[in-house]
């Protein structure tokens, strides 16, 4: 009973949190009551669904969600590597910090400039978005790294298990966790970071580049239209990733 009642309540609260999400939309729309400043959700999402019929629009967003692909698997890689050898090596970790410390205080702003300068318009997007989750996706596997219990690995070398058990048994299932939690929230983050990049980028056939266009066109519900559908894109990769994490999680079990 309380399962049932937990699985319902799970999808009306933020069902109801939309609901006023939208209801909020409304009002405010009616009131400042100009089109061109904010439109009401009707027109938004009309414009929404007629931007599906449009060939261009599924090339922009294959284009986007491509380059999104790329920047997170390189920066995932790299993270892992880099994460596993500083809980390895303690010089390594030292060595390494004062250059995390730096991706992570310098301003995102001077990141997508920089890039934008070093780069072609359909690269560039793929750096900014790499130098800003990378730190972030480092940061989280060495914490949990360091989160798995030090009496539990002190056991397992007492008594000689070998190390692809201890990996197996051990240091996976405690880490998979912090993982997974890890890339759910930095994979729709860098959907964001994505487009901010191809729009100060212009980036051709791109989510970013269509939004600058409606920008330039003040078609203001074209441009929330394509909003939405950055919203859609980062919520359908967040599922995945839950999914994932789920069928893991059982099949360990």
């Amino acid at each position: 009973m309380k399962n049932k009642l937990a699985k319902i309540t799970n999808i009306i609260y933020p069902l109801i949190g939309v609901a006023t999400f939208l209801l909020l939309w409304f009002v405010v729309a009616k009131v400042v009551d100009i089109e061109l400043i904010l439109p009401t959700p009707a027109t938004t999402f009309k414009e929404f669904f007629t931007l599906w019929g449009d060939k261009i629009f599924w090339i922009a967003v294959g284009n986007t969600l491509l380059r999104t692909l790329v920047a997170f698997i390189i920066a995932f890689l790299l993270a892992v590597v880099l994460s596993i050898l500083s809980y390895l090596c303690e010089p390594f970790k030292r060595i390494i910090s004062p250059l995390i410390v730096i991706l992570r205080a310098v301003p995102t702003m001077s990141i997508i400039l920089l890039a934008i300068i070093w780069m072609t318009s359909k690269t560039s997007p793929i750096l900014i978005s790499f130098l800003i989750i990378f730190p972030i996706l480092y940061s989280d596997f060495y914490s949990a790294l360091e989160s798995i219990d030090k009496g539990l690995i002190e056991m397992s070398n007492s008594y000689k298990v070998p190390i692809l058990t201890q990996i197996k048994e051990l240091y996976v299932p405690s880490t998979l966790p912090y993982v997974f939690a890890s890339v759910k929230s930095t994979l729709s983050f860098t959907v964001k970071i994505m487009v901010s990049g191809e729009v100060l980028a212009q980036t051709a056939d791109s989510m970013g580049n269509a939004m600058q266009i409606a920008k330039i066109y003040l078609n203001t519900a074209e441009l929330l239209g394509w909003t939405v559908m950055a919203i859609v894109l980062s919520y359908l990769l967040e599922l995945i990733v839950l999914g994932v994490s789920k069928l893991v999680v059982r099949w360990k079990r």
